[in-house]
This record gives C-alpha cells, sequence and structure tokens, in this order.
C-alpha cells in the first residue's frame, strides 16, 4: 500500500476512533453513588447559604472557608456570608481528626452542607473535592480555570469519605511546583509550598536526598578524623562517602539534624542518605565488611546503622518526622535481618532496574518489581522516586502516560505512602501540563481511569481546539503499536530524537494536527498560546532533526520553536545545563546555510 494511501487511511482511523470515544467534555472525577440531597447555595445571583467553621481559631478551617466563599463568588456571583452565629442553611468547615491529615468527608446533615477534614490539609481537600468532583471545576494550569457559571447553584453531593494512601504525592515537573496549583490538585511535595495557614506541605528544609557531606562536612572533619569516611579498596580513606558504622559519624549527623529540625519546626522529612557521587564506594572497614557479609552483601545493612540511628534519636524530641534514606544503586537490596526503624521511609528508586532502561514498560514487568515486592514485604513505609522524562532531550514526545499511571497502582499495592514522578523539572517538557495533571488525580486516587482523565484535561484545556488535540494524543498513542520494536529497544531513557518511533510519517501527521488545531483555536490568542505550546515537542524534533529531515520547512520550524520557546520560557533543552541558547544558535546557523 502507498504510504500516502496508509497515512491518510490511519489519518481517518484516528479521527472515527476521536469521535466515538468522546464529542464533549465529561467530567472524569465525577463521584459515584446516590446524592445525599439537594443543597442550594444561590438563585438569581444572591446567596441562599453562609459558611462557618466548626473552630474559628484555626487557621486551615478559615483558609478553606474563605477559599470556598472565593469560588461560589466566581461561579454564581453571590458570596455566601462567612458567619461566626450561623443560622439557617450553612456550609460547615470542620476538623475530623478521625480523617488523619488530608482525608476528607462530605455529608449533608439537616439543613448544612458538611465538609469535614482530617488536622493537616484536610479542610482544604474537601472544598476542593466538592469543587472538581461534584461541580466539575477544573485548575488544569493555574491559567486554565474551568467554571461553569450559573446565577442559581444547587449542589447534589454525594455522601463520601476518603483518604488518600499516598502522603507523598509529587507530580516532579516544574510547572507542577506551584503552591497554588498544587493546593487545588491535590498534590504534597516538597517544591510546591502551600501555606501552613492552608495546611502546609511536604517540607524536606533543604535535607532533600545525597545528604552525606551535609551530615558531616568534608571541609570541617576529613582532614583531622579521615576515618570518619569510607574506607576505598586500596586501603586509602576517601571523602565521597562516609563510614556510617562508625560511633561518631552518628553522634555529628543526629546534632546535624535535630539543630535543622530545631530551627525549622514545620519541618516533615528528613534525608540521611547517601552522597550521589556514583563507582564503587562501600566502605571497606572492618565492621562495615562484617555486617555487609553478615546482612547478605546488602550496603543498605551499613546505612541503617546510621539512618536507625538518626531516627531513635529525632523520634524523642520530634516524633512525627520521618527519616528517609535512599534505596538506589549499592543500597537497592534488601538486608537479610536489620529493619528500617517505623519512622524511617525507604525511597526506592527505579533507575537502571526499570525506567533508566526499559522506560516503556510498566514497573511491573522489570526486575524493579521483586526489589519493590522485597521491601514491600520487608518494610510499611516506601517512597518512590520515579522517571518519566527524556533527560537528554525534555521536549522529546515521550508516549508514557499508560506507564505512569501503571507505576503508580504498582506502587501503591506495594505499600508506598509516597510517589514521586521525576520529569521535566527544570523547565517545560513533552506533555508536562497534562501529565502533571493526570498524575496529581491518580496519585490521589490510583483506581481513576488515565484514559478519561486525559480526556477531561484535552476537552477541558483546549476549548474548540480540542478535537484535533485528541487527535494528536491518539496519534502519539498508536506510535506504540505501530513501532513496538522501537518503544522495546529505544536506547533507555535518554533515548536520541532519531529514534525508530519518531518517524517522518508521524512528524508529518503531528504536524498537519496541530495546524487544524490552530486553525480550530484560530482568534482565541489563549487557546492559540496552549495549542502552541503543545506542539513544542514536535518542532523541537524537526530543528534538532536538521534540514535533511524537516527538510523545505526547516527555516519555519527554528523560528518557530524559538519564538514559542521564549514566551514559555524554555531555557534547559537536556538535565542539568541551560544549554537553550547555544542549541538555538546551531539551528539558526544551519537554517541560514544555502
Amino acid at each position: 500500500m502507498p504510504s500516502r494511501l496508509r497515512s491518510l487511511l490511519l489519518s481517518a482511523l484516528i479521527l472515527c476512533t476521536c469521535r466515538a470515544v468522546q464529542a464533549e467534555w465529561q467530567n472524569a472525577l465525577k463521584p459515584t453513588g446516590v446524592a445525599a440531597g439537594n443543597f442550594k447555595v444561590a438563585e438569581g445571583g444572591k446567596p441562599l447559604c453562609k459558611i462557618a467553621v466548626s473552630n474559628p481559631s484555626s487557621a486551615v478551617e478559615n483558609s478553606a472557608a474563605k477559599e470556598l466563599q472565593h469560588w461560589l463568588h466566581e461561579i454564581t456571583a453571590a458570596t455566601p456570608e462567612l458567619a461566626k452565629n450561623p443560622d439557617g442553611p450553612c456550609i460547615v468547615i470542620r476538623t475530623e481528626p478521625a480523617l488523619g491529615e488530608e482525608g476528607y468527608r462530605i455529608a449533608v446533615e439537616g439543613d448544612d452542607l458538611i465538609l469535614a477534614g482530617g488536622a493537616g490539609r484536610g479542610c482544604m481537600n474537601a472544598v476542593f473535592a466538592l469543587l472538581e468532583e461534584d461541580l466539575g471545576c477544573r485548575f488544569y494550569t493555574n491559567e486554565s480555570i474551568k467554571l461553569t457559571k450559573t446565577a442559581s447553584l444547587t449542589i447534589q453531593p454525594v455522601a463520601r469519605q476518603y483518604k488518600p494512601q499516598l502522603r507523598l504525592r509529587d507530580p516532579f515537573y516544574k510547572c507542577a511546583f506551584d503552591a497554588a496549583w498544587s493546593l487545588r490538585n491535590r498534590t504534597n511535595c516538597p517544591e510546591a509550598p502551600v501555606p501552613e495557614e492552608q495546611g502546609g506541605y511536604i517540607d524536606y528544609d533543604g535535607m532533600f536526598v545525597h545528604t552525606a557531606a551535609t551530615l558531616v562536612p568534608v571541609d570541617k572533619y576529613f582532614k583531622d578524623h579521615p576515618e570518619y569516611f569510607f574506607l576505598n579498596k586500596s586501603g586509602q580513606r576517601a571523602p565521597q562517602q562516609l563510614c556510617t558504622t562508625d560511633p561518631n559519624v552518628l553522634k555529628i549527623a543526629t546534632e546535624t539534624v535535630l539543630a535543622q529540625l530545631r530551627k525549622s519546626p514545620h519541618t516533615e522529612i528528613i534525608s540521611v542518605s547517601k552522597n550521589d557521587s556514583g563507582g564503587d564506594q562501600l566502605c571497606q572497614c572492618e565492621r562495615c565488611k562484617k555486617l555487609r557479609d553478615a546482612e547478605g552483601g546488602a550496603e543498605m545493612a551499613c546505612q541503617l546503622v546510621l539512618v536507625n540511628g538518626v531516627a531513635e534519636a529525632v523520634e524523642k524530641e520530634f516524633p512525627d518526622v520521618i527519616i528517609d534514606t535512599l534505596a538506589y544503586l549499592d543500597t537497592i537490596a534488601v538486608p537479610k535481618t536489620m529493619r528500617p526503624r517505623h519512622n524511617v521511609a525507604v525511597r526506592l528508586c527505579n533507575d537502571s532496574i526499570g525506567a533508566w532502561s526499559q522506560p516503556f514498560k510498566p514497573a511491573e514487568q522489570l526486575p524493579v518489581a521483586k526489589i519493590a515486592e522485597a521491601w514491600s514485604a520487608a518494610h510499611n513505609r516506601i517512597y518512590v522516586w520515579d522517571y518519566n522524562v527524556n533527560f537528554s532531550h525534555y521536549l522529546a514526545p515521550m508516549p508514557n502516560l499508560d506507564v505512569i499511571a501503571a507505576n503508580i497502582r504498582f506502587w501503591a499495592k506495594n505499600n508506598a505512602e509516597g510517589v514521586m514522578l521525576q520529569g521535566g523539572y527544570q523547565g517545560p517538557a513533552d506533555g508536562d501540563e497534562l501529565k502533571s495533571w493526570v498524575a496529581a488525580k491518580l496519585m490521589w486516587d490510583p483506581s481513576r481511569d488515565e484514559k478519561a482523565l486525559t480526556a477531561d484535561f484535552i476537552w477541558g484545556h483546549y476549548g474548540a481546539a480540542a478535537p484535533a488535540m485528541a487527535e494528536y494524543e491518539q496519534l502519539l498513542e498508536g506510535l506504540r503499536t505501530k513501532y513496538p520494536d522501537a518503544f522495546a529497544n529505544c536506547g533507555g531513557i535518554r533515548y536520541n530524537v532519531d529514534v525508530g518511533f519518531l518517524t517522518k510519517e508521524f512528524i508529518d501527521q503531528a504536524s498537519a494536527q496541530f495546524a487544524k488545531a490552530r486553525q480550530a483555536a484560530a482568534g482565541n490568542e489563549t487557546l492559540t498560546k496552549r495549542v502552541e505550546r503543545a506542539e513544542l515537542p514536535i518542532l523541537y524534533v524537526k530543528c534538532a532533526r536538521g534540514k535533511a529531515f524537516t527538510g523545505n520547512g526547516y527555516v519555519q520550524a527554528v523560528a518557530d520553536f524559538e519564538r514559542i520557546a521564549r514566551r514559555e520560557g524554555v531555557t534547559y533543552i537536556a538535565e542539568w545545563t541551560p544549554s537553550f541558547e547555544p542549541t538555538l544558535a546551531a539551528w539558526k546557523k544551519a537554517a541560514a546555510e544555502k
């Protein structure tokens, strides 16, 4: 079959599939169950209820009440009174410790609508559950907020109660680092500093992984006390890692951690973990070797001497603080008998044993699965560090939403208390806004359907351009079945842009869909910008592959990429180095050549 005919048939099939699946926005978060009753909020732009808090001295309850008042006004133009002594129908914001830190409960009791929450961010979560799930409000990005405006509003809430399993819910993309977005989408992560009066956030206070050099500084101790540092295979003390079984190392590290916590009482978690210096850096001192051998060769045993010791001391003064450590590279294996204390979290990294080598395979099908199951059997407090972006090409198309969803469910099944999805954390990346929003919903409730969530985002975020954007998403997903060998043998998570599945045919078809989307968005500057931002990965491939691949459109592709990328704040093409300017300069030079 000629390639052009095959292309046309595939496009027609995708179009039919998209239109059959969905023709308009649908509420993928709609709660299931029977409505608990009718609660009238407003009629003709006038309020029919008040908002009250059960504890006027609670900063979180008052913040939740104000947040609800704001959004009900935005929806109806009515402003329900924040009542101190309410009479008549009322929305009551109430703290209920039985809901834990972040759980919520929605109910109708008599004439009142109850929004109850746990002692942390629970009341805020109850407010946003009502807004998102019952009323269909959306906070896709801070500039993409979907509200159904109506002067008369009657809520028919489904009575329900929910406590999230995952305490750390971190879609680690830069676009998800905003505190307001995090609060509205119920994520809880170190880079999104939700104020304490709104319930706070998971805060490491700067002690976030690879902390050995902070716990026992090399410049302070190595010269006079080399024994505090690891003994290498050459019989020399070296500063890259600590000797974690040395009693003085434990003493100094404990003092460092306690001093940090005393300065920052709102800190929830601190990492006691090895430096990220790579190579074979196991301490060969007699204590470490003996313990490691006794524990089946597991380096984590030596690490737990330090971690458990710090955790024991911390618990006496800060009983709610968690100490975490990395199950990463040489500390990945579970020791024979040694176990983390109950206030220790093991942060399992899905690196070379999983996502780094096979980014398009679910963790359950990779070697990391057995390790996750082993840690799950050994400990009930697992925090996962997953990887979901091409770190050599942040903007390279990466159709992996199905893997993200499958992995979140797998981690949750294996005692995960936290999940971090490391994505484009230094700036815009492929599908970052869509993936952050979908991941946020899955980390809150792993049972949700990622395809329904994806459709919710596309049809809610892109408006008139949604049909073409839905077709692009189907086209992107279709690559997985069309080029299975290319996906299986892509070379790992840092695959090149000439990888087998990013074909000329795909790029041309994708470009056609974005042309349709821009045409549909014409006249609407906001929608046009959203479509253009989403097209950056396709433009990136065109620019990176050069004239021989892109053809006559190369000059325009470079110009479009520069215009959109500058507007969207792209400075990082790849991890670590802000390489946008030199990369762009090379492309512009190539575009200018005859």
